[in-house]
C-alpha cells in the first residue's frame, strides 16, 4: 500500500510547466480569479508564460473601458514572454497597444483585432514584426486602407486566412473602394479563405482575386453589390473554389436594389448603423417583427442586415 502512494505526487510538487500546461485549458477568469488564489505553487505557474500562448479578450472587450481592457492586454502579453501564439481582442483604441502586440509577436500565427481604430500607417510601420501570421482579422477597421493591406501582403508571406469584412458605410467614405481588394489580389497569392463583406468592389476586381490567389477555397462576398457571378463559370475556372457566399439584395417578386439605391436607404436613417453594429455583435436579438416596427426600412433590407 506505501509503494502505490508513493507513486502519486501532490498537485503542488508538480514542475511550474507542467502546472502551466494544465492551466492553459482554463478559463481567463478562472486564470485570473481562482488559481493565483490556491497556493503559491499555483500562483506561480499562472505567471510563467505557458498559461497565455492563447488569449481571448474578446468578452472582455465589450464589457470593459478601454483604459481596463489596454491595462489587461498589456499584462498578459507580457506575461506571455514571448510565446504568443493567438489574441483575439476587439476595439483597440491605442495604436501603441498595436505596436506593442507586434514586439511580442515573434511566434504569433492568429490575430484578431476587429472594430479596432489603429490607422494604416502603424500598420505599415509595424507589420514586419508579423511574419508568423497565418490567420489575420482586422473587419471593421475604418482607417486601415489598400497601403496597410499591401505591406501585410507583402510581409506576411504564410498568410491564409483574412477577414476584412466592413460596414455599408464605412465602405461608402473609400476614395478609392477596389484599392483594398487589388492589394489582396495582387500580394497574398497563399490565401485559402477570404472574407469581404460589404466592399464596393466590382466583379473584375473579384475575378482578379480569384487568378491572384490560387489557392482559395473559401470567398465571402456577402454585400458587395456590384458583384455579378456566374457559378458554373466559377466551378470550370477555379476548381479549388469549394465555399463561394454570395447574398444579392432582391425583394421577393420585385427588382434588383443597386449600390445607389441602397446607400440612398442607408443613408435615410441615422440611427439605422447603431441598429446594424449591435446585431452584428450579438447584442440584440429580436424577432424581425419586431425590428420592422422599430425601423421604418423595407423587410428584405431587414432580413440581409440580420443574416450578417
Amino acid at each position: 500500500m506505501e509503494e502505490e502512494q508513493s507513486e502519486f505526487r501532490h498537485w503542488d510538487e508538480l514542475l511550474p510547466d507542467v502546472l502551466g500546461l494544465i492551466f492553459s485549458y482554463l478559463s481567463l477568469k478562472e486564470l485570473l480569479e481562482v488559481i493565483p488564489c490556491v497556493c503559491k505553487s499555483w500562483s506561480k505557474a499562472v505567471m510563467g508564460p505557458l498559461c497565455w500562448q492563447y488569449i481571448d479578450l474578446f468578452q472582455w472587450s465589450i464589457r470593459w473601458q478601454p483604459h481596463q481592457l489596454d491595462r489587461m492586454l498589456r499584462m498578459l502579453v507580457a506575461r506571455s514572454g514571448g510565446s504568443l501564439r493567438s489574441l483575439h481582442v476587439a476595439g483597440l483604441q491605442n495604436e501603441s497597444n498595436f505596436s506593442f502586440i507586434t514586439e511580442n509577436a515573434g511566434s504569433l500565427q492568429v490575430l484578431r483585432l476587429p472594430r479596432s481604430e489603429i490607422s494604416g500607417p502603424i500598420v505599415e510601420e509595424t507589420t514586419q514584426r508579423l511574419s508568423t501570421i497565418t490567420f489575420l482579422d482586422l473587419s471593421h477597421c475604418p482607417k486601415i486602407g489598400a497601403k496597410a493591406i499591401e505591406a501585410i501582403g507583402k510581409h506576411c508571406k504564410f498568410l491564409v486566412t483574412l477577414c476584412r469584412n466592413m460596414h455599408f458605410l464605412d465602405s461608402a467614405g473609400k476614395v478609392e473602394p477596389e484599392d483594398e481588394a487589388n492589394a489582396i489580389a495582387a500580394t497574398m497569392p497563399r490565401l485559402k479563405h477570404l472574407e469581404l463583406r460589404c466592399h464596393f468592389i466590382s466583379t473584375e476586381c473579384v475575378l482578379n482575386i480569384l487568378s491572384g490567389c490560387p489557392h482559395l477555397e473559401h470567398l465571402d462576398i456577402k454585400g458587395c453589390l456590384e458583384v455579378e457571378l456566374d457559378h458554373q463559370f466559377l466551378k470550370d475556372e477555379f476548381p479549388k473554389l469549394k465555399n463561394l457566399l454570395e447574398l444579392r439584395l432582391r425583394n421577393v417578386g420585385g427588382p434588383y436594389i443597386g449600390y445607389h439605391e441602397f446607400i440612398d436607404w442607408i443613408y435615410g436613417f441615422s440611427y439605422l448603423r447603431m441598429w446594424v453594429e449591435c446585431w452584428l455583435n450579438g447584442e440584440i436579438k429580436l424577432p424581425l417583427s419586431v425590428i420592422e416596427c422599430a425601423i421604418p426600412c423595407p423587410s428584405f433590407i431587414l432580413q440581409y442586415l440580420l443574416s450578417m
